[in-house]
């Protein structure tokens, strides 16, 4: 039976996942306190960044809607908490909650207040910043729980602990040992509720194939692989995190070699995260192919061999006035980045891509 969404929104958390797709969307009421609204162009929908040249006085509020949801890499809720700076309310606004808000605090401080217009800076931090104060003792063991846990599925930290079971049974039995199921008790689910997102345009007795692949493509029928989660505790939050990515196989859980923040990797063979919070940021990934880069070129005797090889002839081009030195040089150019490329990709061996430099 199709239904209309009545899942409540407005000061409340929910999320659901799409495993197929590797997303996650939650929907929160925030604070547009140094914040932007990022466009990723392989999202459907919005994320959020941090944006520290947002001085805006005035601070205004927004909430995002069933239809209008926040998107997030799968995962990207559960690896934030892991890596969120809890030392003070400035860092811990940065890292976390600006992406999420503070109503998922309710199960620590009973009173959060309702968003509401802030005239300045101050006014919003000092609403906010006596409630992270009070919380921060419980925040940092609550992390401290689920990095024990993560740490423990995925061998990391060198834990070879019981590395031969697989992240599912560890999980499990973290659980029992810990008794995380006790943060299961605030949830609320809503099975099916994504299927129609507008019942107004669903004619029952005109329904015909074509219009529901019509309806498939346009998003006015959605078919999720998860239910629509709702709760204000961050406690229940990562516990259904936690779950899901224990039962996903395709999935795991790494360290990053340039920056040692959790992330999940896209391939096995990823050693860097592509982690941003902020707008404009430079991610590990980049920055660490860069790295790899300089250093190959730095240390493999092929790469010094070429560059030398580079430098010289470009300074032969520099130094002649005969256009023909000049042609033959752009020509040794591109078929040199071709045999780099195959020196790369393992296709030659580094004295196969020595000997053709010095035959050139």
């Amino acid at each position: 039976m199709l239904r209309e969404d009545n899942i409540p929104v407005k000061n409340c958390f929910n999320f659901w996942f799409n495993r197929e797709k590797r997303k996650e969307f939650y929907t929160t009421s925030i604070s547009l306190y140094k914040t932007t609204f990022n466009h990723n162009k392989n999202n459907k929908f919005a994320n959020i960044l941090f944006d520290n040249a947002n001085n805006n006085k005035e601070i205004y509020f927004s909430s995002s809607t069933l239809l209008e949801p926040f998107e997030e890499s799968y995962g990207t809720f559960l690896i934030k908490f892991l890596n969120a700076d809890f030392a003070s309310f400035e860092t811990s606004y940065r890292t976390f909650f600006c992406f999420y808000g503070f109503s998922i605090l309710s199960e620590f401080y009973a009173s959060i207040p309702s968003l509401k217009f802030f005239k300045t800076e101050d006014e919003f931090i000092e609403t906010y910043q006596p409630i992270f104060n009070k919380v921060k003792p419980k925040l940092k063991k609550l992390q401290y729980l689920i990095k024990q846990c993560v740490d423990y599925m995925y061998n990391l930290n060198n834990n070879s602990i019981d590395k031969n079971y697989t992240p599912l049974e560890k999980y499990l039995s973290y659980s029992i040992f810990n008794n995380l199921f006790k943060y299961s008790t605030n949830i609320e689910v809503y099975y099916y509720q994504q299927f129609a997102h507008d019942i107004y345009h669903i004619a029952s007795q005109s329904i015909t194939p074509k219009i529901v692949r019509e309806h498939l493509e346009n998003g006015i029928i959605s078919l999720g692989d998860s239910p629509v989660f709702h709760t204000l505790y961050l406690s229940n939050i990562l516990y259904i995190f936690l779950f899901e990515i224990a039962t996903n196989k395709n999935v795991k859980i790494k360290i990053c070699k340039n920056c040692g923040k959790y992330f999940i990797p896209l391939k096995n063979t990823e050693k860097y995260c592509d982690i941003v919070y902020c707008k404009d940021e430079i991610t590990c990934k980049k920055i660490g192919a860069n790295n790899s880069y300089s250093k190959k070129r730095n240390t493999i005797e092929g790469i010094k061999f070429y560059r030398n090889n580079y430098q010289r002839r470009l300074m032969q081009v520099k130094r002649s006035k005969d256009e023909q030195v000049k042609i033959a040089f752009e020509n040794w150019k591109k078929l040199a980045k071709e045999k780099i490329k195959e020196f790369n990709n393992n296709e030659i061996s580094e004295n196969e891509f020595i000997q053709w430099l010095k035959n050139n």
